[in-house]
């Protein structure tokens, strides 16, 4: 009967140091600020003039996640609501490097139809996240980008 508990004991704990370890290798995505990428109410001109791109850090360790935010905006600057599905592309370039070298490293999720996207990257660099945003079927594209610094 001892030796059962101590065996239970024992994967209760190799069971917590395995659940912490992962826990700081960076597999926790930093969520910005403001989760809710649409404001509850449009105002009256919901016509988008721009899009802005943020995460809540600028900087992120290698194989640490990011999530990214797109939000919408009037010519009044007044926050209005996007539609996911107008989100045609996320993407992502680097800086002074291969882009084909550094991409197999690189993890953008979802590549379209959200207004958030996580960027995992296993390369140093410097990147831009970038998000395109279509508001009328044959318009240009509404654009912007954040950069992201992952360091070692």
């Amino acid at each position: 009967m001892k030796y059962r508990n101590k065996s239970i004991l024992l994967f209760v704990i190799i069971f917590i140091l395995i659940t912490i370890s992962i826990g700081c290798n960076g597999s926790n995505p930093i969520i910005p600020g403001t989760i809710a990428p649409n404001p509850t109410v449009s105002p009256d001109n919901s016509t988008v003039s721009y899009v802005e791109v943020s995460a809540s850090s600028s900087t992120i360790k290698i194989n640490q996640s990011l999530q990214l935010v797109v939000k919408g905006y009037n010519s009044d600057d007044e926050w209005v609501i996007l539609d996911k599905s107008r989100i045609k592309s996320w993407g992502w370039t680097v800086e002074n490097q291969c882009y084909n070298c550094v991409k197999p490293y690189i993890d953008l999720s979802p590549k379209s139809g959200s207004l958030t996207t996580t960027f995992t990257s296993g390369k140093v660099g410097t990147f831009f996240i970038v998000a395109y945003y279509q508001e009328n079927p044959g318009d240009e594209y509404i654009t912007n980008y954040t950069e992201v610094k992952v360091t070692k």
